[in-house]
């Protein structure tokens, strides 16, 4: 016997176990004790009968259904089914209702014969209940492993999509970064050695970074390095970093890669930092939420619209993953300045 198989007739004797369990409670809820007659026989016999009626409707029935779709051919053998059980009930009744009904009746009409009742009616309105009760039971265990299924494909899915989306990124990572070096190569610059090592340091967290999550502390020095990297070209470029609770950051848990894209993008389509106007970034926690924001001048004659491109559509995307409802992206822009913000509640 299989492990499919040997599973079904576990949960087959854990739910008639189960009902006939409910029974038992029930004659002790109301005081009646089991009698060691035939009117305990009587009990057991129409318990069982009911037993198959709920087994046969929960796994035989219902999975035959879900597996063809064949709505007709559904109710008319479940109309054969209710009729047989009818019939079923009907004999259990006669079997064992006849002495019982004698019994209970010899004590004042001891020399009258009672005709046992017909329970035609009864016995269909009880076949028809135990075999709603079987259905209900196929329809809700089927619901709740679809639903399982559900989640598991869904989170399937977005894992699925982060990967593809931190895939997208790296590449684009590199791209800008390279380029950057490319330039320190044509002037003959003496840092170009000192740029390949760091950008050798970045490709490893970058490559080697598998996990979904990493400590705060760990991104926040990866951007640290791609900074240290940016000011080898231009070393002019005034950055400043205005960084509160730092002893919280090994011990808080992000997504790698989310503070690099707005610096980047500050980079790539804002004016170098001076004394009077840095490129500001900002980073802290505060209470249960992380707070990243980076400003920049925004440079003349270069499109306000700093979403064009990667970075920013890939962070928004992998927030709307992995923090929905849990975050705020914003990008304001004024008339000289671009400011993007990033607010996320941690887990607490």
């Amino acid at each position: 016997m299989d492990k499919k198989a040997l599973k079904s007739l576990l949960e087959i004797a854990l739910v008639v176990f189960v009902f006939q369990l409910f029974w038992l409670s029930y004659y002790l809820f109301l005081g009646k004790p089991w009698p060691n007659d035939n009117i305990g026989y009587y009990r057991i016999t129409t318990h069982i009968t009911q037993s198959i009626v709920l087994v046969v409707a929960a796994f035989l029935v219902f999975p035959q259904y879900t597996k063809r779709k064949r709505l007709i051919p559904f109710l008319l053998f479940s109309v054969l089914l209710l009729l047989l059980f009818t019939q079923l009930f009907n004999f259990a009744r006669q079997f064992l209702n006849g002495p019982v009904f004698h019994l209970l009746n010899s004590a004042q009409q001891p020399k009258k014969v009672v005709a046992t009742p017909s329970y035609f009616i009864p016995n269909l309105i009880s076949a028809l209940t135990y075999y709603l009760l079987g259905l209900g039971y196929a329809f809700a265990k089927d619901w709740f492993a679809k639903e399982r299924a559900a989640l598991v494909l869904e989170k399937e899915k977005a894992q699925a999509e982060l990967s593809l989306l931190r895939n997208q990124l790296n590449p684009h990572f590199l791209f800008n970064t390279i380029n950057n070096i490319y330039y320190l190569a044509l002037i003959q610059s003496t840092k170009t050695a000192d740029a390949l090592l760091k950008l050798s340091d970045l490709l490893r967290y970058v490559l080697d970074e598998k996990s979904d999550w990493v400590s705060l502390d760990k991104e926040y020095q990866h951007l640290l390095k791609f900074i240290e990297l940016h000011r080898l070209r231009f070393p002019k470029d005034q950055i400043k970093l205005n960084v509160s609770q730092e002893d919280q950051f090994a011990s808080c848990q992000i997504p790698p890669m989310i503070l690099l894209t707005f610096v980047e993008n500050a980079f790539k389509h804002g004016e170098p930092g001076t004394e009077t106007e840095p490129v500001m970034l900002e980073l802290s926690i505060e209470g249960n939420k992380l707070y990243y924001s980076v400003q920049n001048k925004i440079a003349q004659g270069i499109s306000k619209d700093q979403n064009n491109g990667i970075g920013i559509p890939n962070l928004i995307k992998r927030m709307q993953i992995l923090y929905p409802n849990q975050h705020k992206i914003s990008m304001k822009e004024s008339e000289n300045y671009f400011l993007a913000e990033l607010e996320i509640a941690l887990p607490s």
